[in-house]
Formats: C-alpha cells, structure tokens, sequence
C-alpha cells in the first residue's frame, strides 16, 4: 500500500505568462552634434526643433552638407548601410544646447493611418563633461518603408518630450513615400 502524499507548502498558482516588450520600430543610425550651415533663425539663443524625412541617397547628401557634425556617436559605416529602397531616415536635431553628453534621442514611434509621430526626448541633465561650446544635438533612426501605403503623402510629427521642453509645439514634416 502507498502512502498518501500531503502537501505541506502553500497552493502553487499559475504564474502569469509574461512577454518580452515589443522591439522598437526603428532603428538607430547616427546621433551627436553639428552645426546647422547658414544663419539659424533667433541666432544662439533659439530653442528650436527641426525635423527631417530622408527618403533617398541624394536627400541624405543635401542633408549631410547642411549639417556640419562635429562630434558623432555613430559611425559612417552605420549611414553606409542604409538601404534606401527599403529605408526611410527620419533626422531631427535641436537648436541650441551646450556640448555635454547624448541629449537628443528617439524614444518612441506611432503611425496612424497617414500621420506618424515621433517622439523625441531632450534631456536637460546629460551626462558627461560639459564644453563651452554650442551646438545641435542630433540624432538619426532609420524605418522600414514597408510601414508607410505607397504613394500616400505622409505626415511626420516630430514631438519633442522630457526636461524642460514639454508643451512646445510639435514639428511637421510632410512627404509622398513611394517605393
């Protein structure tokens, strides 16, 4: 004859199925600083976003030779690989804030029929040594283009959240994404 087995512990429950989150949408490129050619509007003391749609080899050159980057935390080997038949670049950069560390970052992206926002966070404590010098934070991702409807104009939002910048407004960029 078997003995019967009680237990002793406490009830074992069913432990909750938990999922890995959801990778991003978007792929880092490039981040750092530069410097805007030409006059920026409101000289060194504006506070201004400013938001680019990259859909081709020939815009990311135009965008390269109007962007001077002085210091970068990419690499030229990370822009060398973007597959523009299938990528599109969405660049944006924040005029004016001291050189200190990495401030600018993409931190989220939503679409909505024809309208994509991005959501871009300025960190108003960067870490790092800080230089007396200014510049525009700068930072790079790549999406597939396969997110977009052919042929449909696109509205970008470049939405700039975190530090002291919450509540400014958003910046929209408009383009035809084609395939």
């Amino acid at each position: 004859m078997t003995p019967a087995i009680t237990p002793t512990g406490p009830p074992v429950t069913a432990v909750p199925e938990t999922r890995a989150p959801a990778l991003p949408a978007w792929r880092y490129v490039n981040s750092g600083w530069g410097l805007p050619s030409g006059d920026a509007p409101g000289g060194v003391f504006a506070e201004q976003l400013r938001g680019f749609v990259i859909t081709s080899q020939e815009a990311l050159d135009a965008f390269q030779l109007a962007f001077l980057l002085r210091r970068s935390l990419g690499s030229a080997t990370s822009l060398g690989r973007v597959d523009f038949p299938n990528s599109i670049l969405l660049a944006a950069y924040y005029l004016w804030r001291p050189l200190r560390g990495d401030p600018l970052s993409v931190v989220g992206f939503s679409l909505d029929g024809r309208r994509a926002e991005v959501l871009l966070e300025l960190d108003d404590s960067a870490q790092g040594k800080e230089y007396p010098l200014l510049l525009a934070p700068m930072a790079m991702v790549a999406l597939d283009r396969s997110l977009f409807p052919q042929g449909e104009r696109i509205e970008f939002v470049f939405r700039l959240t975190g530090g002291s910048q919450d509540g400014e407004p958003p910046v929209t960029v408009s383009t035809i994404v084609t395939r």
